[in-house]
């Protein structure tokens, strides 16, 4: 196997599974959509404005759409920067449960942090990521 093809497996790898963390977390919205209330209200400090169940859906919608985009490698620019940013607000706006990592369930919220570098090594490494990606170059 040559370097180039090491690398793109090795960039399939972390697409995938970014996709299936955050892909995951995009369907909570639907099935718990009291949680995405109580997170923009306790983690985000958000209470300007009421999170509805309506809200949360239309957002795992949009979050489903760009996961589904990023997994397939389309428009990997801003797919995968859409990806990082989604990642990066989860990262920011739970840094008060990083203090008492070791209290169950908030020592979870800890996988966001390496689910964040490799979104952005796949975002910095994105011109390579061309195995099974829409936007891959084409081989001659």
């Amino acid at each position: 196997m040559t370097n180039e093809r090491r690398i793109e497996v090795a960039l399939l790898i972390i697409r995938i599974t970014a996709a299936i963390f955050l892909g995951l977390w995009a369907t909570l919205k639907f099935h718990h959509p009291e949680w995405q209330r109580n997170i923009f209200e306790g983690a985000y400090n958000i209470s300007f404005f009421t999170v509805t169940d309506n809200l949360s859906y239309f957002l795992g919608t949009i979050q489903i759409i760009i996961v589904l985009a990023f997994v397939s490698g389309f428009m990997r620019t801003w797919t995968y920067g859409l990806m990082m940013l989604m990642s990066a607000a989860g990262v920011i706006g739970s840094l008060g449960s990083y203090m008492v990592y070791y209290n169950y369930p908030k020592n979870l919220m800890l996988t966001s942090i390496p689910t964040l570098g490799a979104l952005i090594a796949l975002f910095i490494l994105r011109d390579m990521d061309n195995l099974f990606s829409l936007s891959g170059r084409k081989k001659k």
